[in-house]
């Protein structure tokens, strides 16, 4: 398949475990994160150029992320980027919501603007990233829901005023395997506890939310637009 998707947040667990997969299908993809050395050590893995943007809500650095292929074929964009900031809502601080949005929403909307044409022009798909506490409610979660409720809704207005041309999907998943889960997964008791919380007995690994993304991004999938997919061992629909 002749063009490239582009992954930003590549070298976390899930970004990286995309590129890997798509790899394997001999597509051609461009990494961006902010760690050059880690960028380079996944880059070595699999033979897939990447830049580094520093700071994904400075446009700027949007911008000069993407320079080296402005003029290239564009097939798909996967946003792989996150946090968690779990807190109870009396205890948030303003900065908590204003830099959770920046990271996890606005990064998103300015690398979709500056991919729109090229996107377009190639029947692109776009893959974003949001989290089952978004639909369920969990304590502890209001900075974090808010930003991924963002991401909903950025999904299906895009989804919206994109199509046909450009197809907008989300990936809700719940507790998966990742750089920003670890501490919670590194508490034993939590670790015991979090799987029996979940229809299928485990935590998510990358690569459930990699295979995913893969499908949505790939022209499989060309009749889905404008969905919110949970990826999450049931725990949406399933008491446990």
């Amino acid at each position: 398949m002749e063009g490239k998707i582009i992954i930003v947040g590549a070298t976390g667990y899930t970004g990286s475990a995309l590129a890997k997969l798509l790899k394997q299908e001999n597509i051609d993809c461009h990494l961006i994160g902010r760690n050059e050395s880690e960028l380079q050590k996944l880059a070595n893995k699999t033979g897939q150029p990447f830049s580094v943007c520093s700071n994904v809500s400075d446009e700027q650095s949007v911008s000069e992320s993407l320079s080296s292929i402005a003029n290239d074929k564009i097939l798909g964009f996967a946003y792989c980027v996150g946090s968690i900031v779990l807190k109870s809502f009396q205890t948030t601080k303003s900065e908590d919501f204003i830099n959770t949005f920046n990271l996890n929403v606005t990064g998103a909307i300015f690398f979709i603007k500056k991919l729109q044409r090229q996107l377009a022009e190639n029947n692109g798909s776009i893959v974003l990233f949001s989290t089952v506490a978004v639909d369920r409610g969990f304590n502890m979660h209001s900075v974090i829901s808010t930003a991924k409720g963002a991401i909903q809704g950025l999904t299906t207005s895009l989804a919206a005023e994109f199509a046909p041309k450009i197809r907008v999907n989300c990936i809700a998943p719940s507790i998966t395997q990742s750089k920003m889960a670890k501490p919670i997964l590194d508490n034993a008791r939590l670790a015991e506890q979090i799987p029996t919380k979940h229809a299928m007995k485990r935590v998510g690994r990358p690569e459930d939310l990699a295979e995913t993304a893969k499908f949505l991004l790939l022209p499989n999938s060309s009749w889905i637009t404008g969905q919110v997919i949970h990826v999450d061992g049931g725990k949406i629909n399933i008491e446990t």
